[in-house]
């Protein structure tokens, strides 16, 4: 059992920064078997897991942070832009939509909605091809 999430999260966190992501992900999974809804760590994992070339796994997790804490504009951001690095455009037109409906707005979300418009587009060229 992990005693103290804050510090492991701390640790997981510097793990990932200096590159070390085995066991900033070790530390990360260990964060979420004690909590499994914990935002950062899922949030973070998710990262992780994009980092590793496996944005289709890091999805679910993204969406856990979400749902976990719907406030944090960062974690809308990253499971947008996975939805888009995996070519999901219905679904990160959802999001999208669900984070304005929440008052996430700006430039970020502004650059977003345009990637998505142009993987839409890319996808009704491919229909009609």
């Amino acid at each position: 059992m992990l005693d103290n999430v804050d510090a492991a999260l701390e640790s997981a966190i510097s793990s990932h920064e200096s590159g070390d992501l085995l066991i900033a992900g070790e530390k990360y999974l260990e964060i979420l078997k004690a909590e499994p809804n914990h935002p950062d760590a899922n949030h973070n994992f998710g990262l992780l897991t994009v980092t590793l070339g496996e944005p289709s796994i890091a999805i679910q997790f993204l969406k856990t942070a979400i749902e976990s804490n719907p406030t944090v504009t960062e974690y809308w951001v990253s499971v947008i832009n996975t939805l888009i690095e995996v070519e999901d455009a219905e679904n990160a037109k959802i999001a999208l939509e669900k984070a304005k409906e929440l008052g996430h707005t700006g430039e970020v979300f502004d650059k977003l909605e345009s990637n998505m418009m142009l993987l839409q587009q890319k996808d009704l060229e491919v229909e009609a091809s």
